[in-house]
C-alpha cells in the first residue's frame, strides 16, 4: 500500500503542477479530502485518489494535459493499450498496472487519479434527484461495456449491451448538459457514487484553500467541514471499525 499512495502521490502533485500552471481550478475530494483532514496524508487502507473539477476546466484539462510522458490521462479511450469508459477521467501511471474482478483480469490502465466534473444542477430538488438518477445510470451502462467490468446484475449487462459505447457516451453527454450553469445556482458530481450528497453552490472552488497531504500543498475547499459532513456525515473524522476498511473491489497491482 505504500507503494501506491507513492505512485498516487506523484500523480497528484504532477496534476497539481499543471493545473496552477494553466489556471485550472480542482479540489481533492471524497476519501482523499477526507485522508488530509483526519490524517495528513492517505486513508492507510485507500486504494486510489480522487479530485473534483468545474466542467469548464475539466474540459481544458483532457484536451491539454500532456500524454507524452509516464502518466496519461485517459477519458472515453478505446485504444489497445488504453481502454477506458467512463462518465469521468483519469490519470494513470503507464508504468503500472492494475488487476481488478474476482478473477483478476488485467485492466488497460494502471494506478490512478480519478478526475470527477461538477456539472450545474437543477435548483428544484427533485429534479435534481432525478438527473442525477439518470446520468448514473447512463454512466454505469457506458461502464458495462469495457469487458474487464462485470456487473453482478444481468440485467444491467443485458441492458448496456443492447446499445453501442456511443449510444451510451451520448447519453452521457447529453444529461451533463441538460442545465445551463447561469440558470442554476448549484453544480455537483452526476455520474460518481455519492452523487445525491455531492451539491454544491457553483461558486463552490471560485476561492480555494489549501490542505496539507503527504507533505505537500493540495487544493481544497474553502469549508472542507462542510464538503465531509455533506458527503460522510458529521462524525466523518471518526475512523470505521476495522472489518468496514476496504479497497476499492480489491484490486491487485503491478509496480
Amino acid at each position: 500500500m505504500a507503494q501506491i499512495h507513492s505512485v498516487l502521490l506523484d500523480i497528484l502533485t504532477d496534476i497539481d503542477a499543471f493545473c496552477r500552471k494553466e489556471g485550472l481550478r480542482y479540489s481533492l475530494a471524497y476519501g482523499t479530502l477526507l485522508g488530509a483532514v483526519r490524517y495528513g496524508d492517505f486513508i492507510p487502507w485507500d486504494d486510489d485518489a480522487d479530485i473534483v473539477m468545474p466542467r469548464e476546466d475539466f474540459e481544458r484539462f483532457i484536451a491539454s494535459y500532456p500524454n507524452e510522458g509516464r502518466f496519461h490521462c485517459i477519458h472515453n479511450n478505446t485504444g489497445e493499450k488504453e481502454f477506458y469508459l467512463s462518465g469521468f477521467a483519469k490519470v494513470h501511471d503507464t508504468t503500472t498496472d492494475k488487476f481488478i474482478g474476482s478473477k483478476k483480469y488485467r485492466s488497460r490502465y494502471g494506478v490512478s487519479v480519478d478526475i470527477f466534473p461538477l456539472d450545474p444542477l437543477p435548483e428544484d430538488p427533485e429534479e435534481r434527484h432525478a438527473l442525477i438518477s439518470k446520468a448514473m445510470h447512463y454512466c454505469r451502462r457506458l461502464g458495462c461495456h469495457n469487458k474487464y467490468f462485470f456487473h453482478s446484475n444481468p440485467f444491467t449487462m443485458l441492458e448496456a449491451h443492447m446499445h453501442s459505447h456511443q449510444y451510451w457516451l451520448d447519453k452521457c453527454n447529453e444529461v451533463v448538459h441538460t442545465v445551463k450553469l447561469e440558470d442554476t445556482p448549484y453544480i455537483g458530481v452526476m455520474m460518481g457514487a455519492t452523487g445525491y450528497y455531492n451539491v454544491h453552490p457553483k461558486n463552490f472552488l471560485d476561492r480555494p484553500a489549501e490542505i496539507n497531504f503527504a507533505g505537500h500543498r493540495f487544493l481544497c475547499p474553502e469549508d472542507t467541514d462542510k464538503y465531509l459532513s455533506q458527503i460522510y456525515g458529521p462524525d466523518y473524522i471518526t475512523p470505521p471499525p476495522v472489518e468496514k476498511r476496504r479497497t476499492h473491489g480489491d484490486p491487485v497491482y503491478q509496480l
